[in-house]
């Protein structure tokens, strides 16, 4: 065949063959970088799916790319928001402290604030265990229920400010009963008078004043 028919053929051949691979003409849309607002929408999609992981991997994605993004307080809080849902309460945590810091004007503030104290409550198991978490809490609630901005909040704070309390009083049982069982009476007392003294009227008190009494003479 001659040299000129060949190419010609080549030719021909290559562009049907592109005719049908749009792809191939699409390669520059295909790898157009998405905008801000399809990375906002896509993640806020799988918020709404609850496909946390991959909400956050979107919002993570658009926080880097466009820092400067009109909504961008919205992201810090929606991976914030993310994490809590999975419970993974440390980074949500995290997240949250980052959103307070940077964005301390936001209408969402206080609702931040109110997800820490939660992140830190939600992390408390049984009275036997440690109380740092529960005094920890009861610390962050607390300040919400002093902030004067808190609104709404403060009212939610405040129950949940008297679990912990109550999750501390328990805890001082617990203690006065091992110490009881331990035969450290002194201890004993100790740990129920604490229940009196700092955790009054919360349901503790008969329990305590009879421990109290059931090792006066011991």
């Amino acid at each position: 065949m001659p040299r000129y028919i060949l190419s010609v053929f080549v030719i021909c051949v290559a562009a049907v063959v592109c005719s049908g691979c749009p792809s191939i003409w699409n390669t520059e849309t295909a790898g157009k970088a998405a905008s801000a607002d399809e990375l906002f929408s896509a993640a806020e999609a799988d918020f709404q799916k609850k496909n946390y992981p991959q909400a956050i991997e979107t919002y993570e994605r658009l926080k880097s790319a466009y820092p400067d993004f009109k909504q961008i307080p919205e992201v810090y809080l929606k991976i914030a928001d993310s994490f809590f849902e999975q419970g993974q309460y440390e980074k949500a945590i995290s997240r949250y402290l980052q959103f307070v810091e940077l964005h301390p004007g936001h209408k969402e503030l206080q609702r931040a604030k109110y997800q820490i104290a939660l992140a830190h409550f939600n992390q408390i198991k049984n009275a036997d265990l440690d109380s740092a978490l529960a005094q920890r809490s009861a610390k962050a609630f607390k300040a919400i229920m002093d902030d004067p901005d808190a609104g709404e909040f403060a009212k939610q704070a405040e129950e949940k400010y008297k679990e912990c309390l109550k999750k501390l009083a328990a805890k001082e049982l617990y203690k006065a009963r091992t110490y009881v069982g331990m035969g450290n009476y002194q201890a004993a007392r100790m740990a129920a008078k604490r229940v009196l003294d700092e955790y009054p009227k919360l349901g503790f008190d008969e329990e305590a004043n009879e421990l109290i009494g059931s090792i006066k003479n011991k």
